[in-house]
């Protein structure tokens, strides 16, 4: 059976690829943005300019997506967002492929533009918390999130040596990036930082801006604790072992369209998973109480990687 996965290049690819189990025997192919992240991404794959930054490109782009399709001849298109699945599910809904949305793991009780736009040609459409399933309709189902907490609830790994500050593969997050740097010069501790699109440079931590997801999780691995927005960052830090400070987006900064990374990250707060820095003038104090962080570890939900095989190959 062939499969296409169709997605955005930052979290909603990380969280299919923490999902690849539920594909395994299938010829699989990705259809994602262009990135240095997806361009060594090691599946055959095609990729398109960035959508969300320009929708108007969607509509210049019609013409490869239809290619694409006629090409492979996919049986099942599986997306999890962002804008980049809205011609896939209409076109393979022509087409009559079989489709299947995974609702992103990051939204809680705000369901994504893409959703609301795909849920009436999803054959099947899954979210990620039960609080969603009141924000779709009956076709909506859920079985459990990506994760699960681990059984043992000590740290993988030994105490890393850096402090890594993550911002993620899209807009800039200079709020949190000028923070850390002015607290980077006051540490002894060394400070590593992915400012991504961000406009500040660093003067006092180390900083690139992207790196592949192999490298950069090797380095969230090694790290003391990691200090992120409140996005898939997280799940990677906690799958690793490697406690978590999350400083999410806020609407009121401009930094997002809403305040769902507040929103998850309360809800792992909840779960004992993380520490939520809304005002980042706090963030010092617990940088030097890292022992103390939580070091809870999580693992891929096999319960819904068994879900999806039966879609799959229903």
């Amino acid at each position: 059976m062939k499969i296409a996965l169709v997605c955005s290049h930052g979290g909603h690819l990380t969280e299919l690829l923490y999902l690849m189990e539920a594909f395994e025997g299938h010829d699989v192919f990705f259809v994602t943005y262009d990135n240095i992240r997806t361009r060594n991404l090691d599946y055959r794959k095609y990729l398109f300019p960035n959508f969300g930054e320009k929708p108007y490109k969607m509509f210049l782009n019609l013409p490869k997506i239809v290619n694409i399709l006629l090409k492979e001849k996919p049986d099942v298109i599986v997306s999890n967002g962002a804008e980049i699945a809205i011609p896939f599910f209409y076109l393979g809904k022509l087409l009559r492929k079989k489709t299947l949305f995974i609702e992103c793991y990051t939204r809680i009780d705000t369901p994504t533009v893409t959703g609301k736009m795909v849920y009436l040609v999803s054959d099947t459409f899954l979210v990620l918390w039960p609080e969603m399933l009141e924000k779709y309709g009956g076709k909506a189902k859920y079985y459990g999130g990506i994760f699960e907490l681990e059984n043992s609830s000590t740290s993988k790994k030994e105490e890393g040596d850096y402090i890594l500050v993550i911002t993620g593969m899209h807009s800039g997050f200079d709020r949190l990036i000028k923070k850390m740097d002015e607290i980077a010069g006051e540490i002894d501790d060394k400070v590593v930082m992915q400012i991504g699109n961000s406009e500040y440079i660093p003067k006092n931590a180390e900083y690139f801006r992207f790196k592949e997801y192999g490298k950069i999780k090797k380095q969230i691995k090694d790290a003391k604790v990691v200090v992120c927005q409140g996005a898939m960052t997280v799940m990677d830090s906690l799958i690793l072992g490697t406690p978590v400070l999350t400083v999410p987006r806020l609407k009121e900064y401009g930094e997002h369209l809403d305040d769902h990374q507040l929103t998850f990250s309360e809800k792992l707060k909840e779960q004992g998973l993380v520490s939520i820095y809304e005002d980042i003038n706090g963030i010092c104090k617990k940088l030097f109480e890292s022992n103390s962080l939580n070091s809870k570890c999580l693992n891929v939900n096999y319960e819904l990687i068994n879900k999806l095989k039966i879609f799959i190959n229903d």
